[in-house]
């Protein structure tokens, strides 16, 4: 193999391949072998058909092939043996065989950007500061307590801090039921301060099991569904049941009713106060890592290659539709110029995850930041302890490798926090 770079721009290269014709001779020998077992020609058994014939009638279609199913083990050799290390497939863009001669093609790629850090030093943030307060723990306690509320039915009317069961039938702006858009045995808390709709609730007040009514009513403009926020829906709402609920008492029996962990409601109320602690301490993290990305993508601009954009956003999608469970029959070719359906917010997310992950490991080759073999030990111990399970079974689950990149990644942001510049903000 041959091999000629020329540099297109900052990170473009034009890749020159010249595959020798006694390789291609031993690679095309091998398929007409491969296609002699099968072939049936007439006047010879199968199997027993000459080489000579088969590459007459069918050598075109078997060369063809041959150098597609070959072409990607060439570029990836090829530009191994140039020392570039594409940032997305590369694209054939010439492409030359004739039978008996060398196979000669070029590619052109984007390379994989090598960051030069200006600066990691100095970036500013600003560290979330959190003291709890007892009533963020009373109303963690008060959720826990409604959950394990006791309901009983009842024969008087709906009030407030009620259950109501009920059928819902949709109707339209003239009051006709909508086919298709009945819900029974729907649940509704009265007085839920979460309420999708306070107005729905308000307007059913005082109705009995086996009223009917027609309620019309507008949801709140806060709901993290942008659709339904101030929407006006109509529906004909029919009691099935109205229950009474019945709080437990606030004590170490309660404490032992909701986990086997807890002796006393103490022990409960610490709990709850930890967990709140570990909540903030994630949000302080998220914001503190956030801002200490944009500083050093601020302090030290680059471009990316488009291709690497575009490749990382068709990944994304490709891996969201499979979630998702999509039969999906997208045509990958990636030697076709497209343009794909990715939102102005979608790309800079791109952008900014990419640039985030290359100047993070810019940041630990240049403070030669390594992972020891003790460090990952005890590191593996600790999450193994936090979920419950042994370290074997982390280390058979494969998730090893991304753990240590994790570390990795803590000790980068510890050593940017270090050197920051940092202000606090009580919250």
């Amino acid at each position: 193999m041959k091999t000629n770079v020329v540099e297109k721009g900052q990170w473009g290269r034009e890749i020159e391949v010249e595959i020798a014709p006694d390789r291609m001779e031993k690679e095309l020998n091998r398929a007409y072998r491969n296609y002699q077992k099968r072939v049936e020609v007439p006047g010879f058994r199968k199997g027993k058909v000459p080489l000579r014939i088969i590459e007459a009638r069918y050598g075109e279609s078997i060369r063809g092939e041959v150098i597609s199913d070959m072409l990607p083990t060439f570029l990836e050799e090829a530009t191994r043996e140039a020392g570039l290390v594409p940032a997305a497939p590369p694209k054939i863009s010439k492409l030359d065989h004739e039978p008996g001669a060398a196979l000669i093609f070029t590619a052109t790629l984007d390379i994989w950007p090598e960051i030069e850090l200006e600066t990691y030093e100095k970036l500013e943030f600003t560290r979330m500061a959190h003291e709890i307060a007892d009533d963020e723990v009373d109303a963690q306690l008060q959720e826990l307590q409604g959950r394990q509320a006791a309901e009983i039915a009842v024969e008087r009317p709906l009030g407030k801090g009620d259950v109501l069961i009920a059928d819902l039938q949709r109707l339209d702006e003239g009051g006709t039921p909508i086919i298709g858009e009945k819900f029974e045995e729907r649940y509704f808390l009265i007085g839920d301060e979460n309420a999708p709709s306070p107005e729905f609730e308000e307007a059913l007040v005082g109705i009995s099991a086996g009223d009917e009514r027609n309620v019309q009513f507008s949801y709140r403009e806060d709901l993290p569904n942008e659709e339904l926020q101030g929407k006006t829906e109509h529906f004909a709402v029919t009691a099935r049941e109205v229950r009474e609920r019945t709080l437990p008492e606030l004590d170490d029996e309660f404490a032992k009713d909701v986990g086997e962990q807890f002796q006393t409601l103490e022990d409960l109320r610490n709990n709850i106060k930890q967990q709140i602690e570990e909540r903030w301490q994630y949000m302080a993290k998220q914001r503190e890592r956030n801002e200490l990305i944009s500083q050093l993508i601020e302090k030290n601009p680059f471009d990316l290659p488009e291709s690497m954009v575009e490749n990382y956003l068709d990944t994304m999608q490709r891996q969201n539709q499979n979630q998702q469970g999509h039969d999906h029959d997208h045509d990958h070719d990636h030697d076709h110029d497209h343009d794909h359906d990715h939102s102005d917010e979608e790309r800079e997310g791109a952008v900014r995850r990419l640039k985030s992950y290359l100047l993070t490991e810019a940041v630990r080759k240049k403070a030669e930041i390594e992972v020891s073999d003790e460090e990952f030990d005890q590191y593996l111990e600790e999450r193994a302890n936090q979920a419950g399970v042994k370290v074997e079974d982390i280390k058979r689950s494969g998730r090893a490798d991304d753990l240590r990149s994790e570390l990795s990644e803590d000790k980068v942001f510890a050593l940017l926090s270090e050197k920051a510049v940092i202000k606090e903000e009580k919250v």
